[in-house]
């Protein structure tokens, strides 16, 4: 299938208040514009896109931002993903409180993504606050979900979960499997793994080359979004390869999303990774004499991989104008 963007993903800062040992982010550079935002959100429903979600960096350490694009998606008629944050960025309950209600009043309805693992570590009574003011705010037990690391280090991250649950007065039911969740003291917070990456400052905490090629899924995991970065650039999934400039597909300073979803259509690469597949990459390099340092299961290290260690004019020979191999 040929790029079809369902999502547009906004970071308006690369800002944090924490420095986790496997996240290769700046933390300084330029803040996304709110007024390019919006602007950009009028033109994304022609172009396919149904759903805005916001990550960082902090995503909340732009507090304006959030709350001026939630309300431009709400009269755009568009749905909401994910808001996803560590929880920990603000300084007082009434700073935490304000925020949420901010967002809350702007119309945001969708999920607010809380990373807890053995790399995110914060205070985990701030976690547990956030969440129930969260809670408190919407109305809802179900608005938070927590995301975590897997691959790596994951009894330390499943202790962690473990006394979140109980600073909730829940327990930690699940961990590991694909209906995991924290329940009880009126919050369900289902858990959501997110696979690590053996790329950038990960790539001494695991094993790239695990000795099986993966499934192919066309991307379907990270790609198919709109991902727009602090600059304005976009990449057409919000994985780990998206510093490559061979990913960045259009900027929204310049670009509407009809036209950045055409030039990801028109990207070599790109639209080979959407209508055949990494694994026929792959194979078409294998067949050209290149020999890879093992089979890795994990689809992201290897986008990384293709685009960091092959030679671009290798690169360049497996694919076509139209993506197909």
């Amino acid at each position: 299938m040929p790029f079809r963007p369902d999502e547009v993903l906004f970071s308006p800062t690369t800002r944090c208040n924490l420095a986790c040992a496997h996240c290769d982010l700046p933390r300084t550079g330029p803040a996304l514009s709110r007024r390019l935002a919006e602007r950009f959100l009028a033109g994304c429903e022609a172009a396919g896109v149904r759903k805005v979600g916001f990550t960082g960096g902090e995503p909340f350490l732009a507090p304006g931002f959030l709350a001026g694009v939630i309300a431009a998606a709400v009269r755009e008629g568009l749905a909401f993903g994910r808001i996803m944050t560590n929880g920990v960025w603000w300084r007082s309950r009434r700073e935490l409180e304000r925020a949420l209600g901010r967002v809350a009043a702007a119309g945001y309805d969708g999920d607010l993504c809380v990373s807890v693992d053995a790399f995110h570590r914060q205070d985990l009574r701030k976690v547990a606050l956030f969440i129930e003011t969260a809670v408190a705010s919407w109305r809802r037990p179900d608005v938070v979900s927590i995301a975590y690391v897997a691959g790596c280090r994951e009894g330390l991250t499943r202790d962690r979960l473990r006394k979140l649950a109980a600073a909730l007065g829940g327990r930690l039911r699940g961990f590991g499997t694909r209906h995991g969740s924290i329940e009880g003291g009126g919050v369900f917070a289902r858990l959501l793994p997110i696979a690590l990456s053996a790329a950038g400052k990960a790539a001494r905490l695991k094993r790239a080359w695990d000795g099986r090629w993966f499934k192919e899924d066309y991307c379907a995991g990270p790609g198919n979004v709109l991902f727009v970065l602090p600059d304005g650039s976009v990449k057409p999934c919000c994985g780990y390869a998206t510093g490559a400039d061979r990913l960045t597909i259009g900027s929204i300073r310049r670009d509407t999303a009809v036209t950045i979803a055409g030039r990801a259509r028109e990207n070599r690469f790109v639209s080979t990774v959407f209508k055949s597949g990494l694994g026929r990459i792959r194979q078409r390099l294998e067949r050209s004499g290149f020999v890879f340092p093992g089979k890795t299961s994990d689809q992201c290290f290897l986008c990384h991989y293709l685009l960091t260690k092959v030679p671009g004019a290798l690169l360049d020979r497996c694919l076509d104008g139209k993506g197909s191999l």
